[in-house]
């Protein structure tokens, strides 16, 4: 029971059903958040769900501690140990899991991450280059995607994602050789290095310009290269954003399933959601005011479940504080259940716009979490702490999001710490050579905070990619280093903030983020270990085998029959 201090009242015990009811009846009638924390004995009398036995279990506890064997029943873990010890729990009916040996780790949890733009942003549309290093394998991206899809489909490259720099033939493509991949879809491609985007003929003509049209880049004969710029790229935006008009909820929601299901493949089992606006082919309005944000995720939610776990901050309409407030005058923080919650305001509303105290002080008044993104973190602290004055922010897991190269100073660090507030650590300037925030210093400040991507404009998504790039300091341009060698993480380390330091992000503390009795069975099963693979193939793992709450979401190899 909790205890709460009610200034005019003295102190109130909550005791909810407690005196309605027996714990067995709760139980009995709980809903799907009700259960939290199942007492292990009691689902143990019975055959487990799942049993995984002959790994390298590591389960990311306090201790650090390693196990081989794991049994799951009703969605939690409710053994761990020796083979000899999990293997009673198995009976009729139990999908018993050879892992011969290989590495099992919690589910990654992605912190800052714009998946469900990925639904009017139609996955299925695009073409992600993360990790691609040749031009060969690039183009045939596109070809691939082009051969998925009905002719008339636009296919997308955003910027954030990689760098033309990285490829063996880092020259810009052109006009033929995207049109040869993708002769009968419209291609538009950006990347850091290029000018503008890369298009085909197929482009040029679902726009209806041409050799002498205003943002169309010519060779020396006049003909067209495949740059666009200016108008020219406008008008591409404009015809790609009323293609996207056109899915409605389910189509987007069809997108959207795409890439959770992708997301599983990748090792994400918890993403917590940063809304998301129009960019790249807009800059004004938020796509949930057309009904394009949280709408096809609830879709899936309600008709076919999700596949991970996401918890959201909503984007309003950048319009500034005022607006932001307005749309706040309905909201309820924390709520939903463990697979899709809305927890409050996010980042699309800045601490240096006029009233954002005033923001900040109405979000604590409705205990409503809060995410904004930098910008100027003093000015965010400075917000905080007005609205702290006010009402308690302690416990609503506000957090900064992915300040830059650099940050934060110690003392923002210290301001931070006093109000409970989280750290949002991104990877987006690390990926062109830039050395990032102060990874290792937060860490010694013992500060709290979650690893994340701030995919898909403006960063490479992939987890196992961002791991990489905290360890090692590489980045995927030749030669060229990002995270230096003082701000770099240990494997642990960085596993850990992307797992069970960061369960918080998305209101599941306690929950999820490690491998003990009693917690939610989020795991993965790796095709390499994390712990001793080299250097350069941390960013290549895949799981083999994804479970989010003792379901499979995504299998592979010789998993690939189950679920």
């Amino acid at each position: 029971m909790k205890k709460i201090a009610v200034p005019w009242r003295g102190t109130v015990v909550l005791a909810s059903t407690l005196v309605l009811a027996t714990s067995a009846s709760i139980v009995a009638s709980a809903g799907p958040d009700s259960s939290r924390r199942a007492t292990p004995d009691a689902s143990a009398q019975r055959p487990a769900d799942m049993v995984l036995l002959d790994g390298k279990i590591s389960m990311l506890d306090d201790a650090n501690r390693t196990v081989s064997a794991l049994a799951i029943t009703d969605g939690r873990i409710v053994q761990v140990g020796s083979d000899r010890t999990v293997r009673k729990l198995a009976g009729k009916g139990t999908e018993v899991v050879d892992l011969d040996g290989r590495r099992v780790i919690p589910g990654l949890i992605e912190g800052h991450l714009h998946a469900l733009r990925t639904g009017y942003h139609c996955w299925t549309q695009t073409v992600r280059l993360d990790q691609v290093t040749t031009r060969a394998d690039a183009l045939a991206a596109y070809a691939d995607k082009a051969a998925s899809l009905p002719a008339g489909a636009w296919i997308w490259t955003t910027a954030g994602g990689w760098n033309i720099g990285q490829l063996d033939d880092p020259a810009p493509f052109t006009l033929a050789e995207l049109s040869a991949a993708a002769p009968d879809n419209p291609v538009w491609v950006t990347g850091s290095g290029i000018t503008g985007a890369r298009v085909n003929q197929a482009a040029l003509d679902a726009i209806g310009l041409g050799a002498g049209d205003p943002g169309v880049e010519v060779d020396g004969s006049g003909n067209p290269t495949g740059g666009i710029s200016g108008a020219a790229n406008t008008a591409a935006g404009t015809a790609i954003r009323a293609q996207l008009d056109q899915l409605g909820i389910e189509g987007e929601a069809a997108c959207l399933s795409d890439f959770l299901d992708e997301a599983a493949s990748r090792g994400l089992t918890s993403i917590k959601d940063a809304g998301g606006n129009n960019a790249p082919w807009g800059t004004t309005g938020a796509i949930s005011d057309g009904l394009h944000g949280e709408e096809p995720g609830m879709y899936l939610y309600r008709n076919e479940g999700l596949p991970v776990r996401i918890a959201y901050h909503q984007m309003s309409r950048y319009a500034g504080p005022a607006s932001a407030m307005e749309d706040l005058r309905n909201a309820v923080g924390f709520l939903g259940d463990d697979w899709f919650k809305y927890l409050g305001p996010g980042e699309d509303t800045m601490a240096t716009d006029a009233g954002y105290a005033d923001f900040t002080t109405m979000a604590a008044r409705k205990q409503l979490s809060l995410e904004t993104h930098v910008g100027n973190v003093d000015a965010i602290l400075a917000g905080f702490e007005a609205a702290a004055a006010v009402a308690p922010v302690e416990d609503l897991e506000w957090r900064i999001a992915h300040p830059a190269d650099g940050q934060p100073t110690d003392e923002q660090l210290a301001r931070a710490a006093a109000l409970d507030a989280g750290w949002i650590l991104t990877f987006s300037s690390v990926r062109n050579g830039a050395t990032g925030p102060r990874y290792k210093s937060v860490l010694d400040a013992g500060a709290k905070f979650c690893l994340a991507s701030d995919a898909m404009n403006v960063a490479p998504w992939q987890p196992f990619q961002n791991l990489w790039y905290v360890t090692t300091g590489d980045t995927m341009l030749p030669g060229v280093p990002g995270v230096p060698a003082d701000q770099q993480l240990t494997r642990l380390e960085a596993l850990r903030h992307q797992t069970v330091e960061c369960d918080w992000a998305i209101d599941q503390e306690g929950e999820i983020g490690s491998l003990e009795v009693g917690k939610l069975a989020d795991l993965l099963v790796l095709d390499q270990d994390y712990f001793t693979v080299p250097d350069d193939r941390i960013r290549t793992i895949r799981p083999l085998l994804t479970v989010v709450g003792g379901k499979v979401s995504y299998s592979a190899g010789p998993y690939g029959k189950l679920g």
